[in-house]
């Protein structure tokens, strides 16, 4: 006689199973829950039948395929995981989102993300006070990626041609070859 998961997992008592048992336990699971998919309509009685673990891959991925019966116990579920399941249930075929409408051109550099930030004023007040169009500018740089290669790249230019620094020359060419100028 072949053993439900709900039964095999009630046989473990309060004891922890070991590692065939686990395997046998999600095998028989994964059967009974193939087997409910394949219905159309998924019943109390179904669902009664499964342990927890069951219970829980119905609620996670077959909620729509439950009668109401079926949801109102998966629903109200002695188990945190099976209820949580259920509340969060999405159906796995999601209406087609609509139209996205087309985005601006991005800006080709700082300074034309500097003067629409600015947006005509002169003066921009920032957390850092009033700046300017140059101000701005060196804000974006200072936390821009590419701004950030920059100045690395500055930084080991210092080391360019010191022969005790070995590699920095070409690790230099590869720095500078990398870095799309943004301003």
């Amino acid at each position: 006689m072949t053993k439900t998961a709900k039964e095999l997992q009630a046989s473990f008592g309060r004891r922890k199973p070991n590692r065939e048992e686990t395997e046998e336990l999600y095998r028989l699971r994964d059967l009974e829950v193939e087997a409910l998919a394949k219905q159309s309509v998924i019943t109390i009685a179904d669902i009664q039948a499964l342990e927890w673990g069951g219970r829980f891959k119905i609620a996670n991925e077959h909620l729509d395929k439950c009668d109401e019966q079926a949801r109102h116990a998966l629903v109200h579920d002695q188990h945190h995981g099976v209820r949580s399941a259920a509340v969060l249930f999405k159906p796995a075929e999601k209406p087609v989102p609509p139209a996205v409408p087309s985005l601006p051109a991005a800006p080709a550099n700082v300074a034309d993300v500097a003067l629409a930030l600015m947006n005509g004023k002169k003066r921009m007040p920032t957390s850092f006070g009033l700046k300017t169009q140059d101000g701005v500018e060196d804000m974006i740089l200072s936390t821009h990626p590419i701004g950030t290669l920059e100045r690395a790249a500055a930084f080991i230019a210092g080391f360019e041609g010191d022969e005790l620094q070995e590699g920095v020359d070409e690790l230099l060419a590869e720095l500078r070859a990398a870095i799309k100028p943004i301003r």
